[in-house]
């Protein structure tokens, strides 16, 4: 199914096209923009008989690809970029969807998989008649390009929020969930890595002004989606190195509390040998032993252990071991 949404400054604007005037349209001179989700034998046969796009751009629009890319051919641009979206936990998988986009001298044909937030606002600021419509082509698809990257920040701002989480719980009280979030975030860092580095490549490859179906007045609007994505993809790499610096910091941390464990019952072992020697000497079933007839053997016995307790505590602490 598809929605078409279509301006002219003589004609003004326009939306629910018939076919007919879909190919007015692409024969006049104000702009097309033809959203398609879901697509169905009828939306290709649109695709291929009215806009003449190439066998390989149909294919990618039917099929998914795994990263963003752009090719160039004869009467369009064919585009391939992501919607993001955050989970809201570790490890809940940033959510990405797909999003094609055909560019022409006046037409832009956007394709996504199911109904879409972004395309939603997108499509309510065209039909109030916001001005993104009211330029070239390439300016509508830099609109909704940029709209696209703007709504990656929050995206970022969490899981850069969820990392910060994480470094404190490393320090304050690590576990093994501690463990899993690492790992977690570790995954999703690697995924916003392969998603937001290629589309910075794509969008400086635009910049540069290599392709015609780009204005080279409006070149400079898509430098600046491109330095956004740099900046996200520094922020992300950032966040990179806190959770590879985390795993080498949760092996220390947790190296370094067993290390207080095993010292802590080691002074408890070293203090309790001379106590349980003495205990063990005058546990001995002997019938001859001198101090089991003293009146003060029990008292004097017990004032040993305290003092023999106490002068190795206090002789640890000298040598700093406690």
């Amino acid at each position: 199914m598809f929605e078409t949404f279509y301006y002219d400054k003589d004609q003004g604007f326009k939306s629910g096209l018939s076919l007919d005037e879909i190919r007015q349209a692409l024969s006049g001179e104000g702009l097309l923009w033809v959203d398609m989700r879901e697509l169905d034998d009828s939306d290709i046969d649109l695709l291929t008989s009215v806009f003449n796009l190439h066998s390989l751009s149909v294919e990618d629009l039917i099929m998914s690809n795994a990263r963003p890319k752009i090719e160039n051919f004869k009467d369009y641009l064919f585009l391939v970029f992501f919607i993001m979206e955050s989970s809201g936990k570790p490890g809940g998988k940033i959510n990405t969807s797909e999003v094609d986009f055909c560019l022409g001298r006046n037409f832009l044909i956007t394709t996504h998989a199911g109904a879409s937030t972004v395309f939603a606002n997108i499509k309510e600021r065209v039909t109030k008649q916001s001005p993104i419509m009211k330029n070239t082509s390439d300016f509508f698809l830099y609109s909704i390009l940029d709209y696209l990257v703007d709504s990656y920040f929050p995206v970022i701002n969490d899981f850069d929020a969820m990392v910060d989480d994480m470094s404190d719980e490393l320090f304050r009280e690590p576990s093994t969930e501690t463990l899993k979030k690492i790992y977690l975030l570790k995954n999703d860092v690697m995924y916003l890595r392969r998603t937001i580095g290629p589309q910075a490549d794509v969008m400086n490859l635009i910049a540069r002004g290599d392709y015609p179906q780009v204005f080279a007045s409006n070149t400079v609007y898509f430098r600046n989606i491109y330095d956004n994505l740099v900046r996200l993809n520094d922020i992300v790499g950032t966040s990179r190195d806190v959770v590879t610096g985390a795993m080498e910091a949760y092996v220390s941390v947790v190296s370094n509390r067993l290390n207080e464990i095993m010292k802590t019952l080691t002074l408890i072992a070293t203090i309790m040998m001379p106590l349980t020697l003495i205990a063990s000497i005058y546990g001995m079933n002997f019938k001859h032993m001198p101090e089991l007839s003293s009146k003060f053997g029990y008292p004097l016995v017990i004032l040993s252990m305290f003092l023999i307790s106490v002068t190795l505590l206090i002789y640890f602490r000298r040598k700093k071991w406690i």
